[in-house]
């Protein structure tokens, strides 16, 4: 059996790291990207108006996601730019990830201005 003395002390070397993994891992957590869940149980994907209801409602979500980045409203190019880029990649990632042929061609249909056949 250890004395007691032994399990004293590794407890109190164990203890700070344990402590600091735990602090790593929340700075990991607050690190992560903001995000946004768009419910979609209430539409029919086949229906070329609730696809467009959909999209409306991740564009809406995009917005709200990137209102971090500078809007629109400033004069700063630069940061326009950086607004822009976090709404189309958003929007981007929340279309794929529905796995929705109809809403990805409905997406490159609204950004190219085009209909896919």
């Amino acid at each position: 059996m250890a004395p007691l003395y032994r399990i004293r002390l590794i407890a109190m070397l164990l203890a700070p790291m344990l402590l600091a993994g735990e602090s790593a891992i929340a700075v990991s957590r607050s690190d992560e990207a903001p995000s946004v869940t768009v419910q979609y149980h209430d539409l029919n994907l086949d229906n070329s108006e609730d696809i467009a209801r959909l999209y409306e409602r991740i564009h809406l979500a995009a917005l709200d996601v990137c209102k971090s980045a500078q809007g629109p409203g400033h004069q700063d190019v630069e940061s326009w730019i950086e607004w822009d880029r976090c709404v189309r990649n958003a929007m981007a990632k929340a279309v794929k990830s529905v796995h929705n042929e109809k809403l990805s061609a409905y997406r490159w249909e609204r950004i190219y201005s085009r209909k896919l056949y």
